[in-house]
């Protein structure tokens, strides 16, 4: 049986299949999609760019402790005994003359031996700051933060070297350096040459702490080509003021350390601080920090700088030079001055007090080498100083030199005369003795020098002589029996006693003239021990106002 076909209803009969190339009704836009495709990106991005290892900053350093020490020779002692752990950040305390060690975790095998150099150990506590590891003691305070400590001025290794122990040069030197200024290194250069050290130099300038700079020096560098550098001449180079005689560290002198430190440090440790910058000397603390110089140029031998100019042979061209007129002469005078010597090497007096003299002599214990040089209405009492300054009167005088010259004491000559124009002007010789005071002008003669005791000396008595009538008839019978002997020609004897008086005569020139030294050694061969140590006194100080 055949079914009949059915139609499928449409259920909104005006409605149609869309058309190809119709956009879509108004009334409904068209709906983004759900997923949409993207280009993947690569999330781990550019391989980075490695620094360059001059871009990386210095971490600081991880300080956990600290130390600190009463002063710069005890840090340096701590710092010599754990060379080897490192070393550590030194700072100089703004309040009191304390050194602080900044210690790391490395340090702490050396923390046990703060102690034993007088120092006291901080911890950091979790807040950073600085406690005493006892914290058990009543009125335990803390340091304060270690960031404050880290703050404060750094202490370099060679300005803790600087306080090192002070000993004598050691002998057997064969290198030196000398660091000095232009015209003392002249000198010493001449006197190493003269002497066969072979000597190099090179101009070097001086930075000041303010950046100022000083091109005056000269470095010395002294190598002896056999044996060693004279000790008389490291002694010379290091006396004189001004220089540093050094022994350098390095062949480049970039360290040169002072010849009277004892370092209680290695060398290399030095060095090592100074591997960049200018070169250090270490120079005693007492003199001065450590200061710092740069070479100007390349060592150049010695014989360069001390090379003569080329004479010329010929005969120079005189030209006669008028004379200008000179002025009226002026007259010397005495004037008080505070520079002048207050010492009183012998006392003039005048002839009404020469009675006083005698009295006051005789009355006290005398020494044989005093002695009166009698003048024309004035006279010189000289020697000892003791005697001169208990006399109560007369005017004091001092001998000023050159030769037998005295001045009255507190005064000085005006104009003032160099020691050629006083021999010229004044006429001084080796036979008289020139006293100058305000009140005037006198000349003695040394062969009226005479012995103080002479003052007072009492009249010989009377002695019998010849022979009685008893005794000569004696003597005519022994001459019958014992024949007289031939008399010879006496010699004449030198007895200790003449000596004695020969050495004291030429002891009391010298001291009038003021050579004080040749006195001295004459006084002492003469056996006047006391007396010559007093010249010698007196020839010491006269030597050091002389320089």
């Amino acid at each position: 049986m055949n079914t009949p076909k059915r139609t499928k209803r449409r259920i909104f009969p005006s409605a149609r299949p869309a058309q190809t190339g119709y956009p879509p009704a108004p009334s409904e836009p068209p709906k983004p999609p759900r997923f949409a495709a993207v280009p993947v990106q690569n999330r781990a991005g550019p391989p980075p760019v490695e620094p360059s290892p001059a871009e990386y900053e210095p971490q600081p350093p991880d300080w956990s402790a600290a130390a600190r020490f009463p002063s710069p020779r005890a840090a340096l002692g701590h710092v010599a005994a754990t060379a080897g752990l490192g070393p550590p950040g030194l700072r100089r305390s703004p309040h009191d003359n304390a050194v602080w060690a900044l210690l790391g975790p490395g340090h702490r095998p050396g923390i046990p031996l703060v102690a034993g150099y007088g120092g006291t150990v901080y911890q950091t506590d979790a807040d950073g700051v600085l406690w005493p590891e006892d914290r058990s003691a009543p009125g335990t305070l803390p340091a304060g933060p270690i960031t404050a400590v880290v703050g404060w001025d750094v202490v370099t290794l060679a300005e803790l070297a600087a306080h090192s122990p002070v000993v004598a040069p050691p002998p057997g030197l064969r290198e030196i350096a000398v660091l000095a200024p232009g015209a003392l290194a002249r000198w010493l250069l001449r006197r190493a040459l003269a002497t066969g050290v072979h000597t190099t130099f090179t101009p070097v300038e001086r930075l000041g702490p303010d950046g100022r700079t000083d091109t005056g020096w000269l470095l010395l560098q002294l190598h002896a080509t056999d044996g060693a550098v004279p000790a008389g001449l490291v002694e010379a180079c290091g006396r004189l003021p001004g220089t540093v005689a050094c022994r350098p560290a390095d062949p480049d002198c970039r360290v040169l350390i002072d010849l009277r430190l004892q370092l209680p440090l290695d060398d290399s440790l030095l060095l090592d601080e100074q591997a960049d910058g200018p070169h250090v000397v270490v120079e005693c603390a007492t003199v001065g920090p450590p200061w710092r110089w740069r070479p100007l140029g390349k060592p150049a031998t010695g014989a360069l700088l001390d090379a003569g100019p080329v004479l010329n042979t010929a005969e120079p061209e005189r030209t006669p030079v008028p004379v200008p007129a000179l002025g009226p002469p002026l007259p010397v005078r005495l004037v008080p001055s505070p520079r002048a010597p207050n010492r009183v090497d012998a006392v003039l007096i005048s002839d009404a007090e020469l009675d006083g003299l005698r009295r006051f002599l005789r009355s006290r214990p005398l020494h044989e080498t005093a002695v009166v040089a009698f003048g024309p209405g004035r006279h010189l009492v000289t020697e000892p100083p003791g005697l001169l300054e208990s006399l109560p009167f007369g005017i004091c005088v001092y001998q000023a030199g050159p030769g037998a010259l005295y001045l009255e004491s507190g005064c000085v000559l005006s104009p003032p005369l160099p020691d050629p124009a006083r021999e010229e002007v004044l006429g001084l010789g080796g036979d008289v003795i020139k006293v100058l005071c305000r009140d005037g002008a006198w000349e003695l003669r040394f062969d009226e020098v005479r012995p103080a005791w002479h003052l007072w000396v009492p009249r010989a008595p009377v002695f019998a002589t010849g022979v009685s009538q008893s005794a000569r008839e004696l003597l005519g019978r022994l001459a019958g029996l014992v024949p007289e002997p031939v008399p010879s020609a006496p010699a004449a004897v030198r007895t200790p006693e003449t000596e004695r008086r020969r050495l004291n005569q030429a002891a009391m020139e010298h001291s009038l003239r003021g050579e004080y030294r040749e006195a001295a050694e004459l006084l002492e061969q003469a056996g006047h021990f006391q007396r010559a140590a007093q010249l010698y006194e007196r020839a010491a100080a006269q030597l050091d106002e002389a320089q």
